[in-house]
């Protein structure tokens, strides 16, 4: 910690963002020298784009932020593949500083512990086991979408909408004590909220996918057992109309054959799609799913952070499980990415509370060593839960640790 006037600065938090920064710009770089690579095509289109016809931005895609920022950078003199880079790197780096934050609001102080919390979420993919996903990404996914530049911006969003939302809600049960049918949010923060969703869908739409549905059901269910503070939920949907016509639109170019190069969607359930989404979910969330099994307390599933982020990533994987592309993208799996992004969500709300309560156990392990009390209600489980849970965390590191590598030192396009 480094004192600065009155605030504490976590110097760790900004350590980490800086080495992601320079971790990202040195993938990013390497996966742009490869022309079919997803960021050089993206970064091509951003090339393509001008500003005195804005209708390029969107021609061939309806999520034009990363584009319009890297033609911006363009306009300054950088190079392409500079631009490109940076600008993901500098998303990354945003995402590293943002899980720190959200680490240390669950652990409850800044530190080290929070700090490791935030880089591990950053690099964690699927569980690599070579007879199921022998290329580690490929059929399976990841939290961490390296490769795919607007998906990252849309992860940035959806750590700030989603702590932002549960902020929203906790603020308004505090005040229905006092104020009961008068409790509402404030036209600022309801304002602030609208933007923000409004700029998550021109990064990437993904994150809203599965976030509007869920939170349209989290928020229904709220309105049901609270007729009387109607202004509240009114004033949200005012926050989100123009964003969910906005998704509409998005999607109706996507999905909807607004342009005869794009293609479609239609329900669908077999067999073996369900297995392919059971295995993503699993590899993607061994270790979350044992933390929420194991670890997490009662009271966390009350919040609404919790709550909310759970809802979507329920709401994810129904998606990816019922509806299905069709035509020209009927092999892009697009619409798992709202399950990837989910899945980030997942370990950022889990992985804090297994690292703090992981250190606890070890203290009260040396002060029993000592010959302190030590009181446990399971303590012959207790060592084999914080063994098995931390061996899974390495299995997803060592994983995502080598993913990075492979996409620094890998020819193939990702």
């Amino acid at each position: 910690m480094v004192k600065l006037g009155k605030r504490e600065i976590s110097l760790g938090k900004w350590l980490a963002a800086l080495g992601a920064l320079i971790l990202g710009y040195i993938v990013f770089m390497a996966l742009m020298q490869r022309p079919a690579s997803d960021i050089s095509i993206h970064a091509a289109w951003a090339q393509q784009g001008s500003f005195a016809n804005p209708k390029t931005f969107v021609y061939r895609a309806a999520h034009p932020l990363w584009h319009i920022i890297v033609a911006l950078f363009l306009r300054v003199g950088l190079p392409l593949d500079v631009s490109a880079s940076l600008l993901t790197a500098l998303c990354k780096a945003g995402e590293v500083w943002l899980l720190i934050t959200l680490a240390e609001s669950i652990i409850g102080k800044k530190g080290w512990l929070a700090t490791l919390s935030g880089v591990l979420c950053a690099l964690v993919t699927a569980v690599w086991v070579p007879v199921l996903n022998a290329q580690i990404y490929y059929g399976v996914g990841s939290p961490n979408t390296w490769h795919s530049p607007t998906q990252l911006m849309a992860m940035v969003m959806m750590l700030i909408i989603l702590p932002y939302t549960a902020r929203c809600v906790e603020t308004f049960q505090r005040r229905l004590p006092t104020e009961g049918e008068k409790a509402n949010i404030s036209w600022r923060n309801a304002a602030v909220l609208g933007a923000l969703l409004a700029v998550s869908l021109l990064a990437k739409p993904t994150f809203m996918q599965a976030f509007f549905p869920a939170a349209c059901l989290y928020f229904l269910l709220m309105w049901i057992k609270r007729p009387k503070n109607s202004p509240f939920f009114w004033r949200l949907l005012a926050a989100a109309a123009p964003s969910v016509l906005m998704m509409a639109l998005q999607y109706l170019f996507y999905f909807g054959q607004v342009l005869p190069t794009q293609g479609g969607m239609a329900l669908h359930v077999s067999w073996d799609k369900t297995a392919d989404v059971a295995l993503s979910v699993i590899l993607t969330r061994l270790f979350p799913l044992f933390v929420l099994l194991t670890t997490l307390e009662r009271e966390r599933y009350q919040k609404p952070l919790y709550q909310l982020a759970l809802l979507m990533d329920a709401v994810a994987i129904a998606e990816m499980l019922l509806v299905s592309e069709t035509g020209r993208r009927a092999a892009d799996g697009n619409l798992g990415w709202a399950m990837m992004g989910s899945a980030l969500m997942l370990w950022a709300l889990t992985l804090p509370v297994f690292l703090n309560k992981l250190t606890l156990w070890l203290k009260r392990r040396k002060a029993a060593a000592e010959g302190h009390p030590y009181l446990t209600s399971h303590p012959k489980l207790e060592p084999l839960k914080w063994a098995t849970g931390s061996l899974l965390l390495l299995w997803h590191a060592a994983t995502g640790i080598y993913y990075v590598v492979y996409m620094i030192t890998t020819t193939n396009v990702l």
